[in-house]
């Protein structure tokens, strides 16, 4: 479940029992005042539960931010021509001053795509015959490009 639904079926929640306390309140059997109680706190519990949840979800997803962030390197175009995928080392290109990894794509095998080679900025190449952001969502960022 994502933050988004998360948080949507909270306030779902929230809405039905703010419901079933409109319900206690006109109930004039003890015993249905009874069931709407314990259904009430029942509720409430869950509500609690998927908050902390939320919370914990939002920390988490901070964190990897951040993490990302931290593992992010620069790199001049003459560091990036050392990942060609040759020799045992990574595949890396550049695309809009960002360094994507291209090691273990399949459409990148053995360092080229469609006679592109990694280790290279491809800004001009990817945004003249490609989907640029179709290509960019499924490439992992691990760095940017310094300007000379």
């Amino acid at each position: 479940m994502d933050l988004k639904n998360c948080r949507e079926l909270i306030n779902r929640m929230e809405h039905n029992l703010y419901h079933l306390e409109s319900i206690r309140v006109m109930s004039f059997n003890m015993y249905e005042k009874i069931f709407y109680d314990n259904l009430i706190r029942m509720e409430k519990q869950k509500i609690n539960v998927l908050k902390k949840f939320l919370c914990n979800m939002e920390e988490v997803e901070k964190m990897d931010i951040d993490y990302k962030n931290m593992r992010q390197q620069s790199f001049t175009l003459e560091e990036l021509k050392k990942y060609d995928s040759k020799n045992g080392n990574k595949a890396y290109i550049a695309i809009d001053g960002i360094v994507y990894d291209v090691t273990y794509n399949a459409a990148w095998a053995a360092g080229t795509h469609f006679g592109l080679k990694a280790g290279n900025d491809l800004s001009n190449e990817i945004s003249s015959c490609h989907n640029k952001e179709l290509i960019l969502k499924g490439l992992e960022q691990v760095g940017i490009l310094k300007s000379n």
